[in-house]
């Protein structure tokens, strides 16, 4: 054998249960699982935050949508419902439609405006009705006969 610079005669030994090609495959193993794991979790949390960007984004728009509507309910038939006669419960009209859609019950002027249309409704429409309205006309009574008092 020929002379490699090593004074010792003796072999090195790993007392270790594995080879180091072993180890270090087991050490890259383990560091891209925990690579992947953050990946993993990195998405989740991006995918969290465009869901909660994206609804209050929607949120928002439709607050502005319903906030035209009220005006332009408003200017056309008034505040409270001046405006209103019997030909404004006709199916094809918009009168209603604008209604359901800006009605908040817990808005207090939507509520006035919403009790007033419940009474020329009374008055002015069939017995035969739109199920939505009356749904949005028992959901404000509670909760300003909860909430108020």
């Amino acid at each position: 054998m020929f002379f490699t610079g090593d004074p010792t005669t003796r072999k090195r030994v790993d007392l270790g249960s594995q080879s180091s090609k072993e180890r270090d495959r087991q050490k890259l193993l383990k560091q891209t699982r925990l690579e992947r794991n953050r990946c993993l979790w990195l998405c989740q949390q991006n995918s969290a935050a465009l869901k909660i960007q994206k609804y209050f984004r929607r949120g928002k728009v439709v607050e502005v949508e319903r906030a035209k509507v009220r005006e332009q309910f408003y200017k056309t038939y008034g505040k409270h419902g001046h405006h209103v006669d019997r030909h404004c419960f006709g199916p094809d009209l918009e009168f209603l439609r604008q209604l359901i859609f800006f009605v908040n019950a817990w808005n207090m002027n939507d509520f006035s405006v919403l009790a007033e249309i419940c009474r020329l409704i009374q008055h002015f429409v069939p017995r035969k009705w739109l199920k939505r309205l009356s749904f949005a006309c028992i959901q404000a009574i509670y909760h300003n006969s909860y909430f108020s008092g």
